[in-house]
């Protein structure tokens, strides 16, 4: 994430990039392997029916070589 850093007169500085603790990270467990992850890809497959699931990497580029697969987004778990 791209942060504009401002000095104390307002005036604006160099974009830096702001450091994401991830002990502050949210995470979900994905529905095959049941892995807790904090990035996992939403995906539609016919053995879900027309169910989304949320799956990790690993699982999502399996899925992606049955027919039928559909990539629906992805979710992180950065806090806001």
């Amino acid at each position: 994430m791209k942060e504009q850093n401002k000095t104390s007169d307002g005036a604006v500085t160099a974009n830096t990039t702001k450091q994401v603790n991830p002990t502050t990270m949210k995470t979900k467990v994905c529905a095959h392997c049941q892995v807790e992850a904090t990035t996992l890809y939403r995906i539609q497959t016919p053995a879900e029916g027309k169910s989304w699931i949320f799956v990790c990497e690993g699982c999502c580029i399996r899925a992606k070589i049955r027919p039928g697969y559909r990539y629906g987004g992805t979710w992180q778990g950065y806090r806001h």
